[in-house]
């Protein structure tokens, strides 16, 4: 993936306490949605990295929970064992001792997945910040080129609309003192007579 590189000072983040972006709502509302392929592939895989890591935190939970329902079935059993000598229920202790052993495997391997995805979110919240300034301020000349365009065309017709107004006026004067002096020459029946025959 190519893109500007925007030197940044990676201290930023927290300097300023930057959010993890794509669930900002400033971000999202000026930038989530946008027809830029450098924003969108980093928001793409920042977004999976985010919902792996709920996922890996839910499945510890879930571990967590079959952990401790195995342990409190083995210390069951290890009292009906030792207390009740139930030895039929020795074939349960060691299918759950071999759950458990397990359901550690798998925590360890979740616990390692969880150290690193935190430092390779903030990686790609980085990168995610440094194209987002780049779009940003390229967005920020091309706008501020059409917004001098904008305001020269508004000033033109601003300009425009004056001389028309201008124009308006003086056709009324025109019109109001003529019908004026006509009316206080030739007086109302005659004017009447006059707009009949002539306006019509």
């Amino acid at each position: 993936m190519a893109f500007r590189n925007i030197d940044l000072d990676e201290n930023i983040m927290l300097k300023n306490k930057i959010p993890l972006l794509i669930e900002n709502k400033d971000w999202l509302n000026l930038f989530g949605d946008i027809n830029d392929k450098n924003i969108q592939y980093i928001k793409e895989e920042l977004t999976e990295l985010v919902e792996k890591q709920r996922e890996l935190e839910r499945d510890s939970k879930n571990f967590q929970k079959e952990k401790l329902h195995a342990m409190k079935m083995i210390l069951g059993i290890s009292d009906a064992v030792n207390n009740e000598n139930k030895i039929g229920t020795l074939g349960l202790l060691d299918e759950y001792k071999e759950k458990i052993e397990n359901i550690n495997e798998e925590l360890d391997k979740i616990t390692f997945q969880l150290e690193t995805v935190p430092q390779k979110i903030k990686e790609l919240n980085f990168n995610l910040l440094k194209v987002t300034v780049s779009y940003g301020y390229k967005e920020l000349k091309d706008k501020e080129k059409k917004l001098k365009a904008v305001t020269d065309e508004l000033e033109t017709i601003r300009e425009r609309l004056q001389v028309l107004i201008n124009e308006k006026y003086d056709y009324e004067e025109f019109i109001n003192a003529t019908y004026l002096f006509l009316h206080g020459m030739l007086g109302n029946e005659e004017m009447e007579k006059l707009d009949e025959e002539i306006l019509e």
